[in-house]
């Protein structure tokens, strides 16, 4: 320790050592980052980042050390052998690019360690290679002890900054205690080493003239410094600059739709985030929100293409963009929906102002190259002036107000109110109900007679939901279908219908059919034949007596899915009705292209048919369209005995309605379906 603390204070000049060290600093700082970097890239990058690593520590550890040995002072003469000097730079690249590729390729909890120790080892290798290009009118003795020690040093504080480097600490710590580590590592090797020297001078030995001098050297060591750190530098700032250029884009691309541009959902979410804290800091700042969802935009793309909609989109964007004044900003968040916000507004007619700008603006007419589109909007307001202070309420608010703008084409501007959020809560509780309902049983089944019309006897029947709400009675399939179709749940709630109107009809003593209605969200369900199929092998029923009953809006939406399903359960024996024909979009090109079993004359269409000519020519139509294409057909909805007759004389085949009952318990049915003995025991 004398000896190490001897060299140091009486042998080196003090300016060079601090010269020497602040190299050394900065080259290590540059190194651990650009080493770090091994370990976070793959690919192309890490093989380009990898020599140059290798350059810049190599070049670190050289010019501490020469820079050192130009400070050490021996007093005699001295240089440097030229061919030792240049090896010894290349023994340190060399071996600081073994040390950074073990660090970026090697796997395992000991990889890091073994890469520094490498390193250490480098920083070893060089400066020994560096003290053989030492000359000197004498020779060198060695003190193998102290350089071992010297050895030891360099590879445990190389192992510790490679370690520290693969931990990936977070901030300052993370970038001052790896280069701290190899700071420790070049220096305290190099004097360690020095301190192992003993000079022997020798007349006899004379330093060659074509040596490089201190001076000489001091100059080589200063220049290639400067150019390696220079690239060094050169580097990290052009990576810090494409890092933050792809950081943007990254950014960019996350918070902007690439359709139109605009700023997404998750812009949207931070605005929010940042309204929030304006809104709480500031009690008198003011912020509307408006939820805006386009009219007609499924027709655009059902008739026209998704390539028209995509273009419709990008012009409706792009007229969105042009009304943006100051605080404004409008976002598209999914589909044809977009969010519109405004803040610093003094009126509420401002806000209603803004959204009636947005309005006119998508319902101008699109020109596309071939065809020129309108499309219309529903636009729905809230405001911390009535509807609270937090906009994640706001926006969902202005939701519910936009969903009452596009069911009342009268209004298409809405602001919200009371009465809204009345109807949203009620709405979220019945979503809630009805997930219990399942659960809990309260589903029951009623069954509407089928008669064929030339004798009036019974031949099947419809199976009608209803629901036993706890607290609310009966429910009204008119309030609870639509919901349950719009969140999904009547996949469930249909499948149930299902098998208990398949197991009730298993057993009946009379071989009546049962028809079911199957909701578009069903037939999409890539398990439905699976599921049918296992209700019919569960239950028994022949399926022949099964009558599925589907509206063409669910043809519509998916033909050549549909079709596919249809045959497939016409394959297992099923049939297939048309339910509610006339109400749909293409009922005759529908009849013609689906395998259909039966068609079902909507009720509106029956009601006072003997009284309506129009109505009397439709039905008429349909019952001539049937005999043509042979597919027998049933009139719904038939109450008194006029409608009967008239239907008797158009020779329709079957009819059910009130005239026969209104739907019946499952008690009731069993009365027509079982012999009396059986419908005795079914229900004991």
């Amino acid at each position: 320790m004398y000896r190490l603390l001897d060299c140091i204070t009486q042998e080196h000049h003090f300016g060079l050592v601090a010269v020497a060290a602040l190299i050394c600093v900065i080259g290590s700082v540059i190194s651990v980052h650009m080493s770090g970097r091994l370990t976070e890239w793959t690919g192309k990058r890490r093989l380009v980042q990898l020599p140059l690593a290798g350059l810049i520590t190599g070049a670190t550890i050289w010019s501490t050390h020469f820079i050192a040995m130009t400070a050490y002072e021996p007093g005699y003469e001295h240089g440097y052998e030229p061919i030792l000097t240049g090896a010894s730079l290349l023994v340190g690249v060399l071996g600081s690019f073994a040390a950074n590729a073990g660090l970026a390729f090697a796997r395992g909890a000991a990889a890091p360690v073994m890469a520094g120790a490498i390193f250490g080892m480098t920083v070893s290798a060089m400066h020994y290679t560096g003290m053989r290009a030492y000359l000197l009118p004498g020779t060198i003795q060695w003190n193998i002890g102290t350089v071992i020690v010297s050895v030891v040093l360099g590879a445990g504080l190389g192992a510790l900054s490679y370690g520290l480097i693969t931990r990936r600490m977070r901030g300052i710590p993370g970038r001052v205690w790896p280069a701290l580590a190899m700071v420790l590592a070049i220096c305290l090797m190099h004097f360690t080493g020095m301190s192992a020297i003993e000079i022997r001078l020798d007349s006899s030995i004379e330093v060659p003239p074509k040596t490089i001098s201190d001076n000489a050297m001091a100059l080589l060591v200063f220049a290639v410094t400067a150019i390696i750190l220079l690239i060094a530098m050169a580097s990290a700032s052009i990576e810090v600059n494409m890092e933050g250029e792809t950081r943007h884009q990254l950014n960019h691309a996350a918070t902007h739709d690439p359709l139109t541009g605009m700023p997404n959902r998750m812009w949207l979410t931070r605005k929010l985030d940042a309204l929030k804290i304006r809104l709480d800091e500031n009690e008198t700042a003011r912020a509307a929100i408006m939820t805006v969802d386009l009219n007609l935009f499924k027709e655009v793309n059902d008739v026209y293409g998704h390539a028209a909609g995509d273009a419709v989109l990008r012009q409706v964007a792009l007229r969105l963009i042009e009304q943006e004044g100051e605080g404004e900003c409008i976002t598209r968040v999914g589909g044809d929906e977009f969010v519109a916000i405004k803040e610093g507004f003094r009126r509420i007619e401002e806000v209603q102002s803004f959204a009636e700008r947005l309005h006119a603006a998508i319902v101008e007419p699109i020109d596309l190259d071939e065809v020129s589109l309108r499309v219309g909007a529903s636009i729905g307001i809230a405001t911390t002036l009535e509807d609270g202070r937090d906009p994640a309420d706001l926006l969902h608010k202005s939701d519910v107000a936009m969903y009452r703008a596009k069911s009342e084409p009268d209004t298409p501007i809405c602001q919200f109110n009371a009465e809204m959020d009345r109807r949203s809560r009620e709405k979220t509780q019945m979503v809630h109900d009805l997930r219990q309902a399942l659960q809990h049983d309260e589903f029951e089944l009623v069954y509407q007679l089928q008669n064929a019309l030339d004798t009036l006897a019974p031949v099947g029947f419809e199976v009608l939901l209803r629901w036993n709400h706890p607290n609310r009675g009966r429910v009204s399939p008119a309030e609870f279908i639509p919901i349950a179709e719009e969140t999904g749940l009547i996949r469930d709630i249909g499948r149930w219908v299902l098998r208990e109107a398949c197991r009730e009809a298993a057993q009946w003593s009379r071989p009546y059919s049962v028809a079911v209605n199957v909701a578009p969200q069903q037939l999409v369900q890539p398990s439905f034949i699976e599921d049918v199929m296992d209700i019919l092998m569960e239950t028994g029923i022949d399926p022949a007596r099964l009558e599925l009953e589907i509206t063409e809006a669910s043809i519509i939406d998916d033909q050549a899915h549909t079709l596919k399903v249809m045959h497939k359960l016409k394959a297992i024996g099923i049939r297939i009705a048309m339910d509610d024909f006339g109400t749909g979009y293409s009922s005759l090109a529908t009849l013609q292209a689906f395998p259909f079993d039966k068609i079902k004359i909507d009720r509106s269409f029956v009601q006072d048919v003997h009284k309506d000519a129009q109505r009397a020519a439709i039905v008429r139509s349909t019952l001539l369209l049937g005999a043509a294409l042979d597919i027998p057909v049933l009139a719904e909805g038939v109450e008194v005995e006029d409608e009967l007759s008239f239907l008797r004389g158009e020779s329709c085949a079957s009819v059910q309605g009130y005239y026969f009952g209104q739907p019946m318990s499952r008690e009731d049915m069993r009365r027509i379906a079982c012999d009396d003995d059986d419908a005795a025991e079914s229900a004991a």
